[in-house]
C-alpha cells in the first residue's frame, strides 16, 4: 500500500477529490504539502508574476469579515484550496479577476471571493489598524445582535477573529466588524486584543498544551483554523494562539527556526520543536517535505492525520506511527527564532501594523 500511495502522491496537479478518497479509505497519512512540496516555489515566482499586472486602484488593502474565509490558488470554486483567513485579518489586495488575488500576512498568494473581505485604503485600513479590538480567543462561540444570548445571532466566531471594540454592556464587549456591521461577544470568550497579545507567552509547555486542546479536529486540506486544518494549518494555528505567525505550507516552515541536529534522532529534539517528514536530497532532486508534527516529548509527537492525533517514534508503543519515524527528515525549533526570517510576533508582523 506504501508503494501504492507515493505512486499518486507524487503527482503536482492530483485530483483534490482522489487525495481525500485516499485519506478517507486507505488512511494515507500525506498532507497537502507533498503536492505543493514539488515545485516548492510556485507560490513565490506567482507572486512576482501577478505584481508586474496590477489592475487594482488605491484601495489596495483588505480586512477579512467572516469568520473563516476560504482562499484558493485560482480565482473559481472548484480550485484548489490554499488556506484560511480569519476575520480581521488584513490582506494586500494584488489583483482582480472575477475573485481577487491577495497576500497574507505572512505572503502567501491566494484568491478570495469579495463577499469575504472589505477593500480599504492605506488612511481607512491604518484607522481600522489602530483602533481598539477584541480577539475571540474560545474556539468556537457567537456574536450578537444584542447583548443576550437568547437574542438573534449575527454571525459565528472561531479563535483569532479580531473585531473592533465599540464599548461595553454587562458581560459583553460592544463591537463592529471590518464591513461596519454591530454586535455584542461575551466577555468570556473574548479579551481586549492589547491585553491578549501582552499576555500570551511562547514557550514549550505553552506550545505542547495549546496543541492537546486541538485533538481530535478534523484533517481538511487547505484548513488552517480551528474548524479544519491540514498539518501545517495545525501548527500554524498552534502558534498563532501564542501569539506568533509562521509561513503557510510545511516546506516553508521547514525553512525558518532554528535547525535541530537530528543526527542522534531525538534525543535533541525539544517539546514544541517542529518534526518534517518527507524525502531526502538526492543527486536527481532536492529535498521533499510532505508533512509536520510538533514534537511533545517522550518520543511523541502531535499531528493533523485524518484528524490530530497522538502518534510515537517508538516502536514498542500502540500508537508508533513506522511510515513516519521512517520518514523523518528534519526538525527546526521556533523558540529563540522569533523575529528571524518567515517568524512573526504578530505585533510586528508589517500587515498588523501602520502603513507608511
Amino acid at each position: 500500500m506504501h508503494k501504492f500511495n507515493e505512486y499518486f502522491c507524487n503527482f503536482a496537479h492530483m485530483n483534490l477529490l482522489i487525495l481525500r478518497f485516499l485519506i478517507l479509505i486507505f488512511g494515507v497519512s500525506y498532507c497537502s504539502e507533498e503536492e505543493k512540496s514539488v515545485y516548492p516555489l510556485k507560490n513565490h515566482i506567482f507572486e512576482s508574476e501577478v505584481k508586474k499586472n496590477l489592475t487594482i486602484d488605491n484601495e489596495k488593502y483588505g480586512v477579512i469579515t467572516v469568520s473563516v474565509a476560504d482562499a484558493k490558488m485560482d480565482a473559481s470554486y472548484s480550485a484548489e484550496p490554499g488556506t484560511q483567513l480569519l476575520l480581521g485579518m488584513p490582506v494586500e489586495i494584488i489583483q482582480h479577476k472575477d475573485w481577487w488575488q491577495i497576500k497574507t500576512p505572512e505572503g502567501y498568494i491566494a484568491w478570495i471571493e469579495k463577499s469575504a473581505f472589505v477593500r480599504m485604503n492605506k488612511e481607512t485600513f491604518n484607522q481600522w489598524i489602530s483602533a481598539k479590538k477584541v480577539i475571540f480567543t474560545d474556539d468556537y462561540g457567537f456574536a450578537y445582535e444584542m447583548p443576550d444570548e437568547q437574542k438573534q445571532r449575527a454571525s459565528d466566531l472561531v479563535f483569532g477573529n479580531i473585531l473592533k471594540w465599540e464599548g461595553e454592556s454587562k458581560e459583553f464587549f460592544r463591537v463592529s466588524y471590518p464591513d461596519g456591521r454591530k454586535a455584542y461577544v461575551l466577555k468570556k470568550q473574548a479579551l481586549l486584543y492589547d491585553k491578549w497579545k501582552a499576555s500570551v507567552r511562547l514557550s514549550e509547555r505553552n506550545i505542547v498544551q495549546t496543541a492537546l486542546t486541538l485533538k481530535g479536529i478534523p484533517y481538511s486540506w487547505g484548513g488552517t483554523s480551528v474548524k479544519e486544518m491540514d498539518c501545517s494549518g495545525f501548527v500554524k494555528t498552534v502558534f498563532l494562539k501564542n501569539g506568533i505567525i509562521l509561513r503557510r505550507d510545511a516546506w516553508q516552515q521547514a525553512q525558518t527556526g532554528i535547525p535541530v541536529d537530528i543526527s542522534a534522532r531525538y534525543d535533541n529534539l525539544r517539546p514544541g520543536d517542529l518534526m518534517f517528514f518527507g524525502k531526502k536530497a538526492t543527486n536527481e532532486s532536492g529535498e521533499k517535505i510532505r508533512h509536520v508534527a510538533i514534537y511533545i516529548g517522550n518520543k511523541e509527537f502531535i499531528h493533523a492525520s485524518g484528524y490530530v492525533r497522538i502518534n510515537s517514534l517508538d516502536p514498542k508503543q500502540p500508537n508508533y506511527d513506522e511510515e513516519n519515524t521512517r520518514e523523518f527528515i528534519h526538525a527546526s525549533r521556533i523558540i529563540g527564532a522569533v523575529g528571524t526570517e518567515g517568524i512573526w510576533n504578530i505585533a510586528d508582523n508589517p500587515l498588523y501594523r501602520i502603513q507608511e
